[in-house]
């Protein structure tokens, strides 16, 4: 079984899905981080050389890779953007961390390592413009604000039943 956490940038996918496969005994990648050891470069860089759409075209191709292994999966928070993912996501045992944008906004706000972590505004933008997409491609939703991790994470295995 392969468990997708998936979510806006800051939502914590990075943090819950370490915990979530520590509690399950599962192997855990986080996509951005394996994107950046298989093309041996940061995501800031490839975006800043190659664009993108070319960023995106690796995180499809490393997805459909690894959302066939079993285990958990913390993907970016832009993943949802392709329909391909999204359906590839819907298939998996996909969790969308949500949280109100203001908190999310606190989190990421002038972290230089994040490549479309802009103004207020064009945050914004993109939170609402993703957040149909999040649902679309999950298939259980975890409310997370002023939960703890172990509280998030007991939650996700209850839906998950395992």
């Amino acid at each position: 079984m392969s468990i997708c956490l998936i979510g806006f940038m800051g939502s914590g996918k990075t943090t819950i899905g370490q915990a979530l496969s520590e509690t399950l005994q599962m192997r855990w990648h986080d996509l951005d981080q394996y994107i950046e050891i298989q093309e041996n470069q940061k995501i800031s860089e490839i975006f800043k050389e190659k664009g993108e759409a070319y960023f995106r075209n690796l995180e499809q191709q490393y997805l459909s890779k690894l959302i066939r292994e079993e285990g958990v999966l913390s993907t970016g928070g832009g993943v949802v953007i392709s329909p391909a993912n999204r359906k590839a996501l819907k298939k998996a045992k996909s969790i969308y961390l949500a949280y109100p944008f203001e908190t999310l906004y606190e989190r990421i706000a002038g972290d230089e390592s994040r490549p479309l972590a802009t103004s207020y505004e064009a945050l914004k933008k993109r939170f609402e413009e993703r957040l149909d997409w999040y649902e679309a491609a999950s298939g259980i939703k975890i409310n997370c604000q002023n939960k703890r991790v172990d509280e998030i994470v007991q939650e996700i295995i209850t839906c998950l039943d395992v």
